[in-house]
């Protein structure tokens, strides 16, 4: 009778059990016990040294324990690392239950179980999951007359899989049901109200099937034990641990739901930045790319949209948050006579500034000196004549959402330690954590998306499709990417198909296997050059080399190329005869150079056919 007694109890505390404690593997033990023997090793060794007054001593001390500290930190990640296996395994109950309940026959294809993500992060994620599974069974798969109507098979798939790439882990959760119709999304956000009429005509299909992720939004009857919760806290659970959701679908054919996570929340690489002389961090799996403006360039790159700014950037408006406004910080920037710290009172990112050094009056009171029968210096076109004067921008993401951000300064990239914030700025949403910089000062981890948020920026973003609408009045007016091979040769591509634009070191690209690659956000880049693919010349040798990433089913590919690259809108008149070729599509006149028109698939297929024959028998992209 005791036993049946403490049995429930035994059974609670087993759960509790396995919720606080992990299991480790005996070799991770090991290698943690010798890497503790090389510290107290390399500690007496350093003390040695600095007893003996002996720099070179205590400099070959100081880089061993930095040697081994990367490898201690490595393996004590690896101790909360659980296979994602753990969480995936509960889904076939899950579907089967839920199934069952709705008379629909459902089979789970799960792969990648090995996979590892800190355990913290498993748990949060649970939740998650589990509301997009059941949305999948309740909203995504038909039922079996449905199917068979469709001319489906009468079982439906849900597929989870799993895999790690540059640096984070990708959940891919899939289904061949009826997909998401963008029409009827629109229809039941505009009931609801989270939408404005007069937005309609600049939305894209994608943006419509985003609407689900509007706080509110529900297209279920009623709210039942399988489904019809908002989506919008599913996104907003990813988001906080630091992740991303991406969503594509197409109607009668499925959904796909990609979710981006971080390895760990513990360390995290991150780019830090400088603002009114407050240094702040931002985690680079929201981080983009880096952007500077130089001064000379600042009134034709940036725009203002009513009284919001924009930036172009390769074709494309990006809304601009100025971190200094949103934070409540003072701006300053450097003098250029003098190198001083100086207030920056220019209200708008794309204002200009003196040419003439500011004075002070008797009152303490800064003015501009600008010499008699002159125009005042701020009536001037441009008066940014210092390259301290350009405009830092680091592009970033919270989701499907882009912007730049305007900061003073942009320093390294770190890997940092985070810490919850004092019970103070809990309420400051604007801050995801802290963290301890190398100096014993404290640097803030900024939450992108809030920041977004704070300065209401979807309102900027309509107001930049409005202009992409406009601009786009010519339906064979079309995007382009030009660039040169060499001195001579001219090339242009569609800008739809690039992904960023680097410029990497020549003694960084490696060559394995015949096939050129750099190291690249955690993974191997392949790279190709014009002469690898077709009959074109060799590169000339530089130092540094220009880069441009293309994506192509899903995969990245970088073309080394020349400078200068730029893009542009040009109504195409294309000459598709004269110069065709392998790789060439054909030919136009552009800005006065005779420029070839590249066809990336058959680049890519020239260059990796192994790779290409391999995806050839997939009918979609799996985002």
């Amino acid at each position: 009778m005791a036993s049946q007694v403490l049995s429930p109890v035994k059974k609670e505390m087993g759960e509790i059990e396995d919720k606080t404690s992990l299991r480790v593997d005996v070799t991770l033990l090991d290698t943690l016990m010798n890497l503790a023997g090389e510290l107290v090793l390399s500690r007496n060794q350093l003390l040695q040294g600095l007893g003996a007054s002996n720099p070179k001593a205590t400099e070959l001390s100081g880089q061993r324990i930095d040697m081994i500290t990367s490898e201690l930190q490595e393996a004590i990640m690896r101790t909360r690392m659980q296979p994602i296996g753990n969480i995936l395994n509960k889904f076939s109950r899950v579907v089967r239950d839920h199934s069952q309940q709705l008379g629909k026959s459902i089979e789970l294809i799960i792969e990648g179980k090995d996979v590892e993500l800190d355990k913290t992060i498993l748990e949060a994620i649970t939740d998650p999951l589990t509301h997009l599974i059941r949305n999948s069974i309740d909203h995504g798969v038909e039922s079996p007359d449905e199917r068979k109507k469709k001319g489906k098979p009468l079982t439906g798939q849900i597929s989870i899989k799993a895999c790690h790439e540059a640096g984070q882990v990708n959940l891919l959760i899939s289904d061949d049901g009826r997909g998401l119709d963008p029409e009827k999304i629109l229809v039941a956000a505009l009931s609801k109200g989270l939408i404005k009429p007069d937005t309609l005509t600049q939305m894209t299909q994608k943006q419509k099937m985003e609407l689900i992720f509007r706080p509110g939004f529900s297209t279920a009857d009623q709210v039942t034990g399988v489904s019809g919760r908002g989506m919008d806290v599913v996104s907003a659970n990813i988001e906080t641990l630091g992740g991303a959701i991406e969503l594509e679908s197409e109607l009668e054919k499925g959904t796909d739901i990609l979710i981006k996570l971080p390895l760990t929340l513990a360390i995290i690489p991150s780019q830090i930045m400088r603002m009114g002389g407050e240094r702040y961090a931002v985690p680079q799996v929201n981080l983009n790319e880096l952007l500077r403006i130089p001064a000379g360039e600042i009134k034709d790159r940036i725009e203002t949209v009513g009284d919001a700014s924009v930036v172009r950037l390769r074709g494309e408006l990006l809304p601009l948050l100025d971190l200094a406004r949103i934070l409540g910080i003072d701006k300053s920037y450097s003098d250029p006579h003098t190198g001083q710290d100086l207030p920056d009172r220019c209200h708008v990112i794309e204002d200009r500034r003196s040419i003439r050094p500011r004075t002070a009056d008797a009152g303490g009171v800064t003015a501009f000196e600008a010499p008699k029968g002159e125009l005042s210096p701020r009536q001037k076109s441009d008066r940014r004549t210092s390259c301290k004067s350009a405009v830092n921008i680091a592009v970033v993401s919270a989701g499907a959402f882009k912007y730049g951000m305007v900061v003073d300064q942009l320093l390294d990239s770190e890997e940092i330690v985070v810490k919850p914030v004092g019970r103070h700025l809990k309420k400051y949403t604007a801050y995801a954590g802290a963290t301890i910089m190398g100096d014993g000062k404290v640097a803030l981890i900024l939450d992108i998306a809030n920041l977004a948020q704070a300065a209401q920026l979807s309102t900027v973003s309509e107001a930049v499709q409005t202009i992409k609408s406009s601009e786009q009045s010519y339906n064979d007016q079309a995007a382009l990417l030009t660039f040169k091979n060499g001195d001579r040769e001219h090339f242009a591509a569609p800008l739809s198909f690039v992904d960023r634009i680097e410029r990497v070191r020549i003694s960084d690209i490696e060559e394995i296997g015949g096939k050129k690659v750099v190291q690249y956000r955690g993974g191997a880049l392949p790279l190709i050059e014009l002469a690898n693919v077709a009959d074109f010349d060799p590169l000339p040798e530089n130092t540094l080399q220009e880069l441009v990433v293309f994506r192509v089913k899903n995969r990245e590919i970088g073309l080394l190329v020349s400078p200068p690259v730029d893009a542009i809108d040009i109504i195409l008149d294309i000459d598709e005869s004269t110069l065709k070729q392998n790789i060439i599509s054909g030919s136009m006149v552009i800005n006065g150079h005779t420029t070839l028109l590249i066809d990336i698939f058959e680049m890519v297929k020239t260059a990796f056919p192994d790779w290409f024959a391999r995806h050839a028998s997939e009918p979609r992209s799996k985002g």
